[in-house]
């Protein structure tokens, strides 16, 4: 089990949620099918346990079991994921970005509140993960400020942070060894006001949307379409990629797939300005934190009101948490149309990524299948058949019916055993008789032969 996410990497505070990783194998396994199973199987063995007040089980890209306690613990909520080690990875490479410069944590604890307040801070309304936003403080730090805060830990310790490392080796309690000389240069230049402003100002009018991915993993901005390239299966729609691109330091996908809706992010952009020209022109950060929350065209909601976007991702790790919600749901075709014409036309219609109803597609195909594999085992062995329903997984079944084979194997071979050797015993008894009757004729031959020479 792995403590994950804000409670570890120093970006955190006391309203955080609590991550955990539960790992069962060294090797990744489907998210889609068998995490689903393990969570499942935690659930029902929480059920009656007396401090679980609530569990809530999320089937999304990662599925997360979220527990809810009673008294005196209702101010924790834990989200629990199986075997999501790109979490465990991000986890430690944010821990020690964290902990490199000590201008990092409040520059990006002022950052998250001042997104939170003005509702840039929810996947389900469209904006910024904390994930997203603690990937776009560092990148600024890396190559937007001047001179430069942090470098690329991956690139300077190739070896501590490389994405094929066993996991369990992660140690954040190792300290980093200080750069070779050349490698990097510390500098306190700018105060922490200085790098917020600075960082206000990279994002409202120097950061380059069109053409240009943000990547922690080089330090650096890279060309877009090389992140875009990087489509996960689960997250391939067009809408996701029409914004901007975050590059996930080890799975290189988009972490900021969930501002999806161009209304919503020129609202964020112009959030930007507005934030930038207020902390400029007052320098007063009570006034820049308590600005209203930002406007949203119609384009990007949904009868009027704010539309959950079908799949986002947790507080600082690569977890999704949908809100599915059947009446939002459009199709594909009506999904790459609004993408297809002009802004001017896409205002016009409501955008809205597949993924919920392709994850709905998927969850409707999984039973089905689930159902004929039931049937199939019911007609297979009808004495165990009470064992599973069509509940029961792929795997589940599988092994059910593979013991069962292995079993009837075992039997067989046990049945041959048994006759090839009631085979040689009756071989040997038939031997013994035979030796004996020739002896018996030999002895009666020299009685005779006796006989007649006397």
């Amino acid at each position: 089990m792995y403590v994950v996410g804000s409670s570890l990497n120093g970006f955190g505070n006391n309203s955080s949620d609590m991550d955990l990783c539960l790992m069962i194998s060294h090797k990744d396994i489907d998210q889609r099918t068998d995490a689903v199973v393990v969570l499942g199987m935690i659930k029902s063995a929480l059920a009656n346990v007396a401090w679980v007040r609530e569990q809530q089980l999320i089937i999304a890209k990662v599925p997360i079991l979220r527990i809810r306690f009673t008294e005196p613990f209702t101010e924790i909520t834990v989200d629990l994921n199986a075997n999501n080690s790109v979490a465990i990875r991000n986890t430690h490479l944010l821990c020690y970005y964290s902990s490199f410069d000590w201008r990092v944590r409040p520059l990006v604890s002022v950052v998250k509140e001042w997104a939170k307040r003005r509702d840039m801070n929810d996947a389900n309304r469209s904006t910024f993960t904390s994930y997203s936003l603690v990937l776009m403080v560092i990148h600024y730090l890396q190559c937007g400020a001047n001179p430069a805060v942090l470098p690329s830990l991956q690139e300077l310790y190739p070896k501590r942070f490389n994405h094929r490392t066993d996991v369990r080796t992660l140690n954040v309690s190792i300290p980093l060894e200080p750069p070779a000389t050349g490698e990097w240069q510390f500098s306190e230049a700018n105060t922490l006001g200085e790098l917020l402003l600075g960082f206000l100002e990279y994002y409202a009018f120097k950061f380059d949307y069109v053409h240009d991915a943000i990547s922690v993993r080089l330090g650096s901005k890279i060309e877009r379409s090389f992140v875009a390239r990087q489509r996960s299966p689960y997250n391939n729609s067009i809408a996701q990629w029409n914004c901007i691109c975050i590059e996930e330091p080890f799975t290189l996908s988009n972490t900021a797939h969930s501002v999806h809706s161009q209304m919503v992010f020129d609202a964020i952009r112009e959030a930007f300005v507005e934030g930038f020209e207020e902390l400029d022109t007052n320098r007063d950060l009570n006034a820049f934190l308590n600005a209203p929350p930002i406007k949203i065209g119609a384009s990007a909601t949904l009868h009027g009101e704010h539309s959950p976007v079908t799949s986002s991702e947790s507080t600082d790790g690569d977890f999704t948490r949908p809100s599915f919600k059947d009446a939002a749901i459009a199709s594909d075709e009506e999904s790459y149309a609004s993408h297809a014409h002009p802004r001017q036309e896409r205002r016009r219609l409501t955008i809205i990524p597949p993924e919920a109803a392709n994850a709905c597609k998927r969850l409707q195909v999984q039973r089905s299948q689930d159902q004929d594999r039931a049937d199939q085992f019911t007609k297979y062995d009808e004495k165990n058949s009470s064992k599973w329903t069509k509940e029961g997984s792929d795997s589940q079944i599988e092994r059910a019916m593979q013991q069962q084979q292995q079993t009837r194997g075992r039997r067989r071979k046990n049945t041959a055993r048994k006759i090839q050797a009631s085979n040689c015993d009756d071989a040997s008894r038939c031997g013994y008789d035979t030796v004996n009757a020739t002896r018996a004729r030999a002895n009666k031959k020299s009685f005779a032969l006796g006989t007649l020479s006397s």
